[in-house]
């Protein structure tokens, strides 16, 4: 399903919007399920910074009693590192073993999620690594898009914190300011 628009975005719209990166082929995410938190039971926060193993840093997402108990990770190889999920799926359970213990070898569930192969997230131009988070904001040719009935509200047109889960509510919370406004 792609996004059309009618009346046609003017040229320098489309333009822009095409060439604002989005940044997250080189993003992926593993989220690890264990029956107990061992790693809690060891005295271990379940939080870690690596650079040996394909998770640039995990955390604990469990709640505090009850499960399931799971450790998520965003992994920082590159995309075309991602693509034998088998592969990546032995290198995560050695990573996490050896963050965490031997009990970490083996989770209940491991999920993948892995934006690069999601074809309405990460584009062609996305797959090319990114050595400093972008700048990003509201480009001049996408605001007041026919007449402000367009609004854009993504994490990719915030002021501040673009490309995060903050600058998309930056973003929301700028275009239900700007729809306020107009009386909408």
């Amino acid at each position: 399903m792609w996004v059309s628009y009618v009346p046609a975005l003017p040229s320098d719209a489309v333009a822009a919007m095409e060439n604002i990166p989005t940044w997250m082929a080189g993003q992926a995410k593993a989220v690890a399920v264990y029956n107990r938190p061992f790693w809690r039971e060891a005295g271990l926060s379940g939080d870690a910074m690596s650079r040996s193993g394909p998770m640039v840093e995990c955390h604990d997402a469990s709640p505090a009693e009850g499960g399931p108990y799971a450790i998520f990770g965003f992994i920082g190889v590159p995309s075309a590192s991602r693509l034998d999920t088998h592969a990546l799926r032995q290198q995560l359970c050695m990573q996490l073993s050896r963050l965490f213990g031997p009990e970490a070898y083996e989770p209940k569930h491991l999920f993948l999620k892995d934006w690069a192969v999601d074809p309405f997230t990460a584009t062609d131009l996305d797959h090319r690594p990114v050595h400093a988070h972008p700048d990003y904001g509201l480009p001049q040719f996408l605001s007041r898009l026919w007449d402000n009935a367009l609004i854009l509200a993504g994490t990719e047109v915030a002021p501040k914190f673009g490309g995060f889960l903050e600058g998309a509510l930056e973003a929301a919370e700028r275009a239900y300011f700007a729809l306020n406004r107009n009386g909408d």
